[in-house]
């Protein structure tokens, strides 16, 4: 109850207990009326009634409180089951506090006794002792308190009831307090007791709403050990159950989760004592009920029925019904789902079953279950916690539902193999136990799932079961950094001798995933060779840069269905060649889809992948916010299975550190930029060189120009290894040439800045172009700067690439700032400063609005955040919007014609760069006042970094 948390915290009175009994308003003011009416001179009484730990003794104690205050005779008495032999036991109390509190009690007349006579009380004895209530009230108006009255004596009762009946005529309170569910002493005379109190004043205590129990949580501060909403619903807000589970010892886990705990000793102390009280309740119950309570422990769920209940605890039908009847009426169940009321009960019934005795009912639970025909969601959580597993059928069960829940639920997969493995696999179910396990280790631990695969491979039955195995154990292998390891399984598993067509199709399976391996790491020159024409022809025209167009028909061509799969090395590569060759939108598409399937299928190594691309065509479209989302989901997946280090997990810290740099937080960035170059003659997997790049543009930012040189000169001898020319792929050209300027050697900046210009005018993409024109402008001299930007803003497109676009944008406002034009200058800085704001650029937006002082303009100092970009009225009806509301019902609140909403909203999306209402939610906080989305850094970049970088 609550009035125990009271006296735990503290040694607080009375008064203080009443500020813990959450939403008890309406019985406060019920009884602060019976106490004023019997100051009045008439009298009343109240049952208060409830389930284990609603409250029913805190109120009364309460009111007892409530009484003393208002000047009157308290007489108090508490019964018990112990004590219901005695008779007229609860009348001894009461008057007990009428001698104590000194107060004269004969009643009048002669032969009057003081003390209710120890024997059946007759009709004179209970007038008698009337009267004497009846005359002390005269003197003083008295409140008569008995706890637990379903545990009164009979005399007791009996007196009890006499006084209930003529209480109206003097000045007495009568208020009783009932568990509900427990057996009375007496049930008939409890009934009449019950029917002489009016409706209207009998309480029923029920447990507390959310919002109730929510406001009893927070008024326990720092004593919470856990979420509120976890600690509500297990509890089922029963105001003692939720504050003993707050006061559980500091050292303990949370009762929450059950799972943490394995029997009743490992239960937190303040726990254990309610596990025994409950306890208590249920032995008085009936025979039956602890029994019954036990197994409804076991079975949970919406398995629970008479019939299983009474089967499992050797019952018949009737007598199980009866005892969840019981249960239900005390509280412990729910009437109609016969469903625990409160969790944390269940979970302490359960400790307390010996963990033998609970394996053997698990087993049985199962077996009646699956008799039964229920779901094998119902029946394989018993298997899991079952003694053994003795029938065929509970091995082949549990197998089933490890292979429906992956890869979505892999930890209870484990769990489901792992139980199978520990009772004995069975010879026939062998190689399935292991594919089982490996498919469920690729979820949980990538590094442990390789010696489970290779063991799998030994187990081999055929060429195509072969091959798709050292296909995934190869594709591991890169994915951890080991790509020498990879091409050897792959060699080994397609160097049989044995002849035939199905031998020879996987063959060719296992070559062209070898080439795929062999291009990852740069370790084979021939490695196209493996691959289909279409694809080698593909790559070529990509890594030597030939023609944009060109390669972008060569690759809608491979990603056409049904040539290339979704999420194969194949469809990568030429995904990526679309990103290459600037057509974003086609990129955006397929890798979108691609995102769905990787969700629906559940598989982390894929979804990983899939978010890692995307971040980085994000990062080629300038939308920071997206792409360091993606990146960060991708690099915590990763993390997750120990795959962070290599492969996608290095695009991912490579797309992070872009976004560092973009977003002026470099100072964030941290471990990631600790990139260390491989030792000679080591292989590099290839997003290793985008995250090598990545980090000395970070680097050469930060002024640490020698690491950021020794890190893309390593670029450029894996790229010359590799064959790649084209600087769409990696302009590792433009970041040594601005690194080359920051160290003042500018000849060689502007020979690699006039190479790099060269290639990406032979490519012909217009991102590529424009990115070199600006690292060309960079480097070059003042008469030649203007020429270079104003050709950089005529290739790009706002929508396409508004970063890269933007700081084409400063560039050339810069360039007619120094030329002396400052009004075309602020007129291109303060539509920079609009786009670069609306991104989230901090780096560029500095940039950018000083020069826009140093030309004469001024920046909107509201012009802080992408939302201050708004008009008011634009901004009022992006509110709306992102809050759901439809165009029509924004037009209607406020009074205006649709057409001007959805011109409103039309020029919302182009000042903030997004592409419908879905997005505005990023830009608009939910209250007025709060920080946007993008706000602008104090601190200004340095060094060489004044020049606009390449994207």
């Amino acid at each position: 109850m609550v009035s125990r948390l009271s006296s735990s915290l503290s040694n607080r009175g009375i008064q203080a207990v009443s500020r813990e009994l959450f939403g008890r308003n309406k019985e406060f003011r019920i009884i602060e009326e019976m106490l004023d009416s019997a100051l009045a001179g008439e009298g009343a009484s109240a049952l208060v009634e409830g389930i284990i730990g609603t409250g029913k003794t805190t109120l009364l104690r309460w009111s007892e409180g409530q009484a003393r205050q208002r000047g009157m005779l308290v007489l108090s008495a508490t019964a018990a089951p112990t004590e219901r032999r005695f008779s007229m036991g609860i009348v001894h109390q009461l008057f007990s506090c009428l001698e104590n509190a000194g107060v004269p009690s004969t009643p009048p007349g002669p032969g009057a006794s003081r003390h209710p006579a120890p024997v059946d009380p007759q009709y004179l004895q209970l007038s008698d002792l009337y009267k004497v209530m009846s005359t002390t009230s005269e003197r003083i108006p008295i409140l008569v308190t008995v706890d637990c009255i379903q545990c009164v004596d009979r005399d007791s009762l009996l007196w009890l009831g006499f006084l209930l009946r003529r209480i109206e005529n003097i000045r007495v309170v009568l208020l009783a307090s009932q568990r509900r569910g427990e057996p009375a002493s007496d049930q008939h005379l409890l009934v009449e007791f019950m029917e002489s109190i009016r409706p209207d004043r009998h309480l029923h205590l029920e447990d507390l709403s959310p919002s109730t129990a929510s406001r009893l949580v927070d008024a326990l501060g720092s004593c919470v050990p856990g979420p509120a909403e976890t600690l509500i619903a297990d509890s089922g807000g029963n105001p003692y159950l939720l504050t003993q589970q707050i006061l559980a010892t500091p050292s303990a886990e949370q009762s929450g989760d059950g799972d943490r705990h394995d029997s009743a000793a490992d239960l937190p102390i303040r726990l254990r004592a309610v596990k025994d009280r409950v306890l208590c309740l249920l032995r008085r119950l009936d025979l039956d009920g602890l029994r019954v309570a036990h197994a409804a422990s076991v079975v949970g769920g919406s398995a629970m029925n008479a019939e299983l209940i009474g089967e499992l605890c050797s019952l018949s039908v009737e007598d199980a019904s009866r005892s969840l009847e019981q249960l239900a009426e005390c509280g412990i169940l729910h009437p109609t789902s016969l469903a625990f009321r409160h969790p944390i009960i269940a979970r302490l019934l359960y400790f307390d079953i010996p963990r033998s005795h609970r394996a053997v009912l698990h087993q049985q639970t199962a077996r009646c279950l699956h008799n039964r025909r229920f779901a094998p969601a119902d029946i394989t959580p018993h298997l899991v916690r079952a003694a053994t597993l003795d029938e065929p059928w509970m091995a082949t069960l549990l197998l089933d539902a490890a292979e429906e829940l992956l890869p979505g639920d892999a930890p209870t997969a484990l769990q489901h193999i792992e139980t199978v493995e520990r009772h004995g696999v069975p010879e026939q179910s062998a190689s399935r136990i292991a594919e089982l396990r490996v498919r469920t280790l690729l979820e949980l631990d990538l590094p442990g799932s390789v010696p489970a695969q290779y063991a799998l491979l030994g187990l081999s039955s055929g060429h195509r079961e072969l091959a798709a195995r050292a296909h995934r154990l190869a594709d591991t292998l890169i994915r951890l950094g080991r790509p020498q390891e990879a091409r050897k399984v792959l060699n080994d598993a397609r160097s049989g001798r044995d002849k035939g067509a199905a031998a020879a199709a996987a063959a060719a399976r296992l070559s062209r995933h070898l080439a795929h391996i062999c291009m990852d790491d740069g370790a084979c020159a021939d490695a196209p060779r493996g691959l289909e024409r279409l694809e080698s022809v593909m790559l070529r025209r990509i890594g030597n840069g030939d023609s944009a167009s060109a390669a972008r028909r060569l690759c809608h061509m491979c990603l056409a269905t049904p040539r290339t799969p979704y999420g194969s090395a194949s469809w990568y590569y030429a995904l990526l060649g679309l990103i290459w060759a600037g057509d974003f939108d086609e990129a955006q598409s397929h890798i979108d889809a691609e995102v769905r399937l990787a969700v629906k299928e559940g598989a982390v190594t894929r979804l990983a992948e899939a978010r890692s691309v995307r971040a980085l065509l994000h990062m080629h479209r300038g939308l920071l916010t997206e792409a360091g989302h993606d990146a960060r989901l991708a690099l915590t997946a990763l993390r997750r299975i120990g795959a962070d280090a290599h492969h996608m997990g290095a695009l991912a810290r490579s797309v992070l550190i872009d976004v560092a740099v973009e977003k002026d937080q470099l100072a964030e960035a941290g471990e990631l930029l600790d990139v260390q170059v491989p030792s000679a003659g080591q292989p590099t997997a290839w997003w290793h060189l985008h995250l090598a790049h990545s980090a000395a543009r970070a680097l050469g930012r930060l002024g640490h120009t020698r690491q950021a040189l020794t890190l893309v000169t390593y670029c450029e001898q894996e790229l010359g290894r590799r064959g790649i020319s084209n600087p769409a792929v990696l302009p590792w050209r433009s970041t040594k040439a601005l690194i080359c300027a920051g160290l003042g050697n500018l000849p060689d900046a502007r020979r690699l800045a006039q190479r790099e210009a060269d290639l990406a005018l032979r490519w012909g993409a217009p991102f590529a172009q424009a990115r070199a024109l600006l690292a060309l402008a960079a480097v070059s001299p003042v008469g030649d700067v203007l020429r270079l930007t104003r050709r950089a803003v005529d290739l790009l497109d706002v929508k396409e690439a508004p970063l890269l676009y933007a700081q084409s944008l400063y560039a050339t406002g810069h360039a007619y700032q120094q030329s002396g034009s400052t009004v075309r200058a602020r007129e291109l800085l303060h539509r920079a400063n609009e786009v670069s704001i609306a991104l989230g650029a901090d780096g560029l937006v500095e940039l950018v609005q000083k020069a826009l002082r140093d030309a004469g303009g001024r920046p909107d100092p509201r012009k802080a955040s992408a939302e201050a970009l708004l008009t008011p009225s634009e901004r009022h009806v992006a509110k709306l919007a992102s809050q759901g509301m439809s165009n029509r019902d924004i037009a209607r609140l406020l009074q205006v014609s649709l057409r001007n909403v959805e011109s409103h909203l039309t020029h919302c999306y182009r000042k903030l760069r997004i592409s419908g209402r879905g997005e505005l939610s990023r830009f608009l906080p939910a209250k007025d006042g709060a920080a946007g989305s993008t706000l602008l850094h104090p601190h200004a970049t340095a060094g060489y970094h004044s020049h606009p970088q390449p994207a």
